[in-house]
């Protein structure tokens, strides 16, 4: 039932609008519905030298190796961002429509590529 919120060429078209910078790590989105189930799809990109590279891949509670970065939102959440662009992240996340799981530490985030991303959207680790 993800319909056109997870469709690739959609999310392709509005990553490679917004110009993301290559990386080493992948980000996966997936809807609530789907996280709380434990099982669906997560739509899984990130950032190369050619563009924005999104593939959608089963969900059954792991998301591979080289999603770095989860976001998980409900439907409405994600239709603002394939429609406003990756700007919607910051307001998203602090309505508390969007929440964002890190899965890696700040540092292995940097090594990746993915610290501007984080940076950018206002999401922050407390240091210790």
């Amino acid at each position: 039932m993800n319909d056109a919120i997870l469709d690739c060429a959609r999310w392709k078209a509005m990553l490679d609008r917004e110009g993301l910078a290559a990386a080493d790590a992948s980000v996966g989105v997936l809807t609530k519905y789907d996280f709380a189930a434990r099982r669906g799809s997560v739509l899984v990109w990130r950032g190369t030298g050619d563009g924005a590279s999104v593939a959608l891949r089963g969900y059954d509670g792991e998301f591979g190796d080289d999603v770095a970065m989860l976001l998980v939102a409900d439907r409405d959440a994600l239709a603002e961002l394939l429609a406003d662009g990756l700007a919607q992240v910051a307001p998203l996340v602090r309505c508390g429509k969007l929440h964002p799981y890190m899965l890696r530490t700040l540092e292995a985030l940097e090594d990746a590529g993915l610290s501007d991303f984080v940076e950018d959207f206002g999401l922050v680790f407390p240091r210790h």
